[in-house]
């Protein structure tokens, strides 16, 4: 009896170490079955053929491109000439296309790469999720079952925006985050680590910045607002501006921004107006319900609906000076100021607020479903439900999103553009620069690596770019056309004019 006591023993620690062992495969693959399901299923396409498309998708492809391929010597990537104080990167900055360009380096660049690497991206960060917490099987297929519902995640997965990555950079702080804020003794490494991170992806978007609030405001199980609180705050607001202006540095300027237009007024009164007219208007656009797609609609209703009730659980702890449950104090914090940042600096429309928001949302879900609360985890579950009908109801977005035929087919041959030569040890960024006056894709998919792109609202002789592309012709003095076809002209900047 005891030998078959072992036996059956043993049998049922393989058969459960199996069973774990199976669910996290299952969420190691779930980016992968997603992104086939949409390209294939819906898309009735294939991965292979996932070319960039959008104009943010085509800017990130080349300029990662050149930064993989030129290290730091490439050409400037700017609207109408307007460069960054320090190197050639674009409006989107360095962040986001660094993390590509270790991808680049590791593995190479074709079409689909930035597809690829964003599903990797997801599945790499599931691991550090499963190795840091060691979550129970169940919680592991929670979070199968939640990132397969998740419309953001269906809308993006096979695209070659960034917002996959964003998803698996907030994986991981809340992650952090949680295993922080839930161990008996809270360990300064991992403390560390947090504000390092966080530091880091602020880089990639400045706005995650507000991550570091629940570590100001939170010590242990008791909310402090005292002096110590206070100092930590002033010091987060000092960071935070710090940040922003490296950050600044390097990106460059996008006169169509708000920010842009903002820090163009003449003086303190007329920035405050302005201020003010964006917040108001940015609270009406958010508010009304037929400006935009249902997905976009939803996505802000439901965050409305959210920091209400985060409201209302954290008031309740409020009482005696006490968050018994503080994590949805961390809710509440995070999305506010999110949302708060959102209203304030950027846009209300046209999928911008939906970019911005979507991954702290995704965050909060992973560490709801981390701490086991079933019934919040069946409410997100339900939410997500809800958009999935949704997008079953949104023709306009699913053609967007899913049929758009020239995003799974390779761009058109340009041999004028394969001429252009990029010049190395160059005096300035200028002479590996090319202008255009059109964002065409295949433009970005045929400029050689190393050449930078700068969009320019017209073409004259002021130019500063070695090179300009545009589909018409023009009697330029200091450039001179040094290849043509019937729709496409190349110009060379003439050699005096340096």
């Amino acid at each position: 009896m005891t030998q078959k006591l072992k036996y059956l023993m043993l049998s049922l620690i393989v058969k459960l170490k199996l069973d774990y062992l199976l669910s996290v495969l299952i969420l190691m693959l779930s980016p992968w079955l997603l992104v086939w399901f949409v390209t294939s299923v819906i898309s009735n396409n294939s991965l292979i053929f996932i070319t960039p498309y959008w104009n943010d998708e085509i800017s990130y492809w080349h300029e990662i491109l050149s930064l993989s391929t030129k290290g730091l010597n490439f050409g400037y990537y700017t609207i109408n000439e307007l460069t960054p104080k320090l190197l050639s990167f674009g409006t989107h900055g360095f962040g986001t296309i660094s993390f590509y360009a270790i991808y680049a380096k590791l593995f190479g660049w074709s079409y689909n790469s930035i597809m690829i690497a964003n599903n990797l991206f997801i599945t790499l960060s599931f691991i550090a999720l499963i190795l840091i917490t060691k979550p129970k099987k169940n919680t592991i297929y929670k979070l199968s079952l939640l990132y397969l519902t998740f419309v953001p995640a269906i809308l993006y997965c096979s695209s070659s925006m960034s917002e996959l990555l964003n998803f698996s950079l907030l994986i991981i702080y809340f992650t952090l985050l949680y295993q922080y804020l839930n161990s008996t003794t809270p360990s300064r490494k991992i403390l560390g680590l947090i504000v390092l991170f966080v530091i880091t992806i602020s880089f990639v978007r400045v706005i995650y910045i507000v991550l570091f609030l629940p570590l100001i405001f939170q010590t242990k199980s008791k909310l402090w607002i005292n002096k110590k609180t206070l100092i930590l705050f002033i010091s987060w607001v000092i960071l935070a501006f710090i940040l922003f202006i490296i950050n600044s540095l390097f990106i460059s300027p996008y006169p169509e921004s708000f920010l842009s237009k903002l820090f163009a007024q003449n003086n303190l009164l007329d920035f405050i107006q302005k201020l003010l007219s964006n917040i108001t208007i940015n609270i009406l656009r958010f508010f009304y319900p037929l400006r935009d797609d249902l997905i976009q609609v939803f996505q802000r209703y439901f965050i409305f609906i959210l920091l209400i009730w985060f409201t209302l659980k954290t008031k309740t702890a409020f009482k005696n000076n006490e968050l018994r449950d503080h994590t949805y104090f961390n809710y509440l914090i995070i999305l506010f100021s999110a949302l708060l940042i959102n209203v304030s600096a950027y846009d209300i429309f046209n999928w911008r607020d939906y970019r911005v928001l979507a991954p702290f949302i995704w965050g909060i879900f992973v560490y709801i479903t981390l701490t086991e609360n079933t019934k919040l985890y069946k409410i997100i579950i339900l939410s997500n439900v809800i958009g999935l009908i949704l997008l079953g109801l949104s023709p306009k977005t699913n053609s967007f999103f899913f049929h758009e035929s020239k995003k799974f087919t390779h761009p058109t041959e340009n041999p004028i553009l394969k001429t252009i030569k990029f010049t190395e040890n160059a005096d300035n960024e200028f002479i590996n620069t090319l202008a255009i006056n059109n964002y065409d894709e295949d433009v970005f998919l045929n400029t050689p690596a190393g050449i930078g792109i700068s969009y320019t609202d017209s073409i004259t002789d002021n130019l500063k770019s070695e090179y300009i592309y545009t589909h018409n012709l023009y009697n330029l003095k200091s450039y001179t056309l040094i290849k043509r076809n019937e729709n496409d002209f190349l110009y060379k900047k003439k050699s005096k004019f340096y």
